[in-house]
């Protein structure tokens, strides 16, 4: 429900932006206007894009209610002959605009068609917002204990609560924070800017919204995507803990024998750490400052329940697992870097005051006290406890529109899986339900071919694309037990060195890089000199063959390095995360090499005479030595 792709997010900031603009329009039961005003971009837009704010109301059954403003971005299509698109992302609480230009130019939708994109109200890009740093500071600061869970976030749900006192105590009502009123922003939104009707693409919790425009907005939407369908009448948390389940044991199908039982493997990780708490150093990503986490099992569940969003992640967890429950802890500080970031990643203030009014309190007692525990899920619990906001009168109902749907569900989706999905969709009566194998959440984000099945079935809702593309087939091959040499440390000394900015960690594989180079290159030159004096004479031939020792150092070195990049390189080109846990298990062996320019060095310095080259002899010997010592520490041995 929380994170999207930051990769396809990226991909989405194209360039430029121009103003865009709309005229005003009367909706709701208070009778109060809808308008769009042109305004600064607040992201990199396709080029061509306009930008814009709409103003609606903040809580529409009340007439006296202050105005709200919710930016979005307009990309217009030169020709365009289909409907326009709208989108929004799920969370709630995830920023919306960044993909506009994904949506537009990415997927192609431009060529014919317009694009609309609409930040939620509430997000960190709508006045006014529900950021709340505190409460998500005291989110990620809940890690740093080992308490009981409903303890450890009682902070956050103080924090929240200051928060929300904040906001009200500056006009603002929380009651205008749902689903049906996110939905009612979209409805104005398309008579604003003046079509007659759209296509409507959802993604996690904003299928939710939706569904609901659907419904409510019958002719102004034609057709409508949902993408890892969150359906609104299931109890939250029971399917979660079942997509957890579901999603590792069809890991564990694909492993090929490797790993049988991956849910049984987390829950033996899961006791141990319970037994025996690990302290992982690292960060909270609010504040920037430096954490010491306490790991328990109920930690662990939830940091691999979000590693299981990603499908690079995916594959690996397995692996990742099969370790953690043979007591090999290294890569926790991977998972909590993942963990903590996924927890903080959104709007959480948002997130808190919509997810508390429209679905925890339908979740069933207890859901939250599962063992071990999904632990935002407890979050939720107590901070919801805390604010007391008000909820529906009626539990949500089931998606009930009749217009056309393509429903997109992630074979391995931990938080929506795909049983869940098809069921809640099966009786909308004119519905495409398609499965993607081996993606977690957010197909469109995830999967190329759901992105072709996406674009295919917008251009004709009555097509069949279930065999557009090859949807059985995963993107990635579960890592295997004995693919890898298992160490987490190369990927501590990366992350360090490019996340952390702290280049100290590969100061000794640069010295030594930089070592063998230059080595190399002085000794080409005698190389080719001596080969010349040595058809000249014995004598140069003995100088010859002691230029020839000189280089073995060298040689080994370049080759050495060589090698291990390219190795290193082709892992992380066909599975990045992958380095996470292990490197190719060549690597070690490599070593070798350094023992062999070890060699090198002590011929070499049979053959030095001058106390100068000695010296220098020295030095590099210095340098070859502590790399090696670094090699045997950091790649060598398993961790």
């Amino acid at each position: 429900m929380r994170r999207t792709a930051a990769v396809l997010a990226a991909a989405a900031l194209l360039l430029a932006a121009v103003p865009a603009s709309g005229a005003a329009v009367t909706t709701g039961t208070a009778a109060v206007s809808a308008d769009v005003r042109a305004s600064d971009c607040l992201v990199a837009v396709p080029t061509g894009g306009e930008c814009g704010v709409l103003t609606v109301p903040e809580y529409r059954a009340d007439p006296d209610s202050r105005i709200i403003e919710l930016p979005y971005v307009h990309v217009r299509s030169d020709h365009p002959t289909e409907p326009p698109l709208v989108f929004m992302n799920g969370g709630p609480g995830s920023g919306s605009l960044q993909l506009a230009g994904y949506f537009a130019d990415g997927l192609g939708l431009r060529e014919s068609r317009d694009v609309v994109v609409l930040e939620q109200r509430g997000g960190a890009r709508s006045t006014p917002s529900l950021q709340c740093p505190g409460a998500a500071a005291a989110m990620a600061d809940a890690f740093i204990t080992t308490e009981d869970p409903y303890e450890e976030f009682e902070p956050a749900a103080i924090a929240m609560r200051d928060c929300l006192d904040a906001f009200e105590d500056d006009g603002g009502d929380p009651r205008g924070y749902t689903v049906a009123e996110t939905a009612q922003d979209l409805r104005d939104l398309r008579e604003a800017l003046g079509y007659d009707s759209w296509s409507a693409y959802g993604l996690s919790w904003s299928t939710q919204v939706m569904a609901e425009l659907a419904r409510i907005d019958p002719a102004g939407v034609d057709a409508v995507v949902l993408d890892s369908f969150s359906a609104p009448d299931r109890d939250f948390a029971a399917t979660a803990y079942e997509g957890l389940e579901l999603s590792l044991d069809r890991l564990g199908q694909r492993s090929g024998g490797d790993f049988p039982d991956p849910y049984a493997d987390l829950l033996a990780a899961a006791d141990l750490l319970d037994a025996d708490p690990v302290a992982v150093d690292g960060h909270n990503p609010v504040t920037g400052q430096p954490r010491t986490f306490r790991l328990t099992g109920d930690d662990l569940v939830t940091f691999v329940h979000a590693g299981l969003y990603d499908v690079e992640l995916l594959p690996v967890i397995p692996y990742l697992l099969d370790r953690l429950a043979d007591g090999e802890t290294g890569a926790l500080g991977t998972l909590v870097d993942v963990g903590v970031d996924e927890l903080t990643s959104h709007t959480l203030g948002q997130y808190w005051v919509m997810q508390c009014q429209d679905e925890v309190p339908y979740r069933r007692a207890g859901a939250g006290r599962a063992s071990p525990l999904i632990e935002w899920l407890v979050a939720d619990e107590v901070v919801c406890a805390e604010l007391g906001l008000p909820s529906p009168p009626a539990p949500p109902a089931p998606v009930a529109f009749t217009q056309p749907a393509l429903v997109l569900a992630g074979g391995d989706d931990p938080v929506t899986p795909a049983p869940a999905a098809d069921e809640a969709t099966a009786a909308l009566p004119d519905r495409r339900f398609l499965e993607f194998a081996g993606v977690g959440h957010a197909v469109l984000l995830s999967s190329r071919c759901g992105r072709e099945s996406v674009a295919a079935w917008l251009a004709d809702p009555a097509r069949d694309v279930g065999g557009l593309c090859d949807r059985a087939t995963p993107a990635y091959d579960v890592v295997g037990a004995g693919d890898l040499h298992p160490t987490t440390r190369v990927a501590q000394v990366a992350l360090a060195a490019g996340d952390g900015g702290d280049w100290r960690a590969l100061a000794l594989p640069a010295a030594f890089a930089l070592l063998c180079v230059a080595w190399l290159v002085g000794w080409l030159a005698p190389v080719v000199a001596g080969a010349a004096r040595a058809r000249r004479g014995s004598t140069a031939r003995r100088g010859a063959a002691s230029t020839l020792a000189a280089g073995v150092a060298p040689v080994a070195g370049t080759v050495f390095l060589l090698a291990a990049g390219g190795l290193i390189w082709a892992a992380a080109t066909s599975l990045p995360t992958q380095l996470l846990v292990g490197v190719p298990r060549a690597v070690p062996w490599l070593g070798l090499l350094l023992v062999v320019g070890a060699a090198g060095m002590v011929l070499t310095a049979r053959r030095t005479a001058t106390a100068r080259g000695r010296l220098a002899l020295a030095d590099a010997a210095l340098v070859w030595l502590a790399f090696a010592a670094w090699f045997v520490v950091v790649v060598v041995l398993p961790s």
